[in-house]
């Protein structure tokens, strides 16, 4: 059984502001790295249809608890894709997501969509869905999973909050 999370990036911009600065190298390493990341390689390629895919590669400290340690090791290394299509007339966009963690029982695949909020804000709301294959206590390391990749995302708002002032 899986799990199953939902959080959301709200930046203070319009949908091709944030577009822009969510497919911007230099943005998409200042996260990596602001969230505790070493080692980042980053690619954001444009798709011939005004979309791209923007894929961030980093290793992080595995703070886990101990009975997810000891599946990692003290390091993980994940590789973390998202794949945004064109733009809407009002701006929004719909893609994928997907965190590939290295060496871990652990997959993590789902959607997102950038749209126009109110007041004007983008609203980029990621859904996924979290699977460790590991007996007993899979569905306690889903769980953390989903915890620290909703805390990502406030790291990463409150980076693009910085980046467009």
């Amino acid at each position: 059984m899986a799990t199953s999370m939902s959080a959301q990036l709200v930046v203070h911009a319009d949908p091709a502001a944030t577009f822009a600065l969510l497919t911007d190298p230099g943005y998409v390493e200042d996260v990596a790295t602001t969230t505790g990341g070493t080692e980042a390689e980053v690619s954001c390629t444009p798709s011939d249809d005004g979309g791209a895919t923007v894929v961030s590669a980093r290793t992080l400290p595995a703070e886990l608890p101990s009975y997810a340690k000891a599946l990692v090791g003290d390091h993980v290394r994940i590789t973390e894709t998202r794949v945004f299509g064109p733009a809407a007339a009002d701006g929004s966009r719909d893609g994928t997501v997907s965190v590939d963690f290295a060496g871990a029982p652990m997959s993590a695949e789902g959607t997102l969509r950038l749209e126009p909020g109110p007041d004007w804000v983008t609203v980029t709301t990621v859904s996924m869905s979290l699977k460790a294959s590991v007996p007993f206590v899979g569905g306690k390391i889903e769980k953390f999973a989903a915890e620290e990749i909703e805390k990502y995302l406030a790291k990463e708002q409150d980076l693009a909050h910085d980046r467009l002032g």
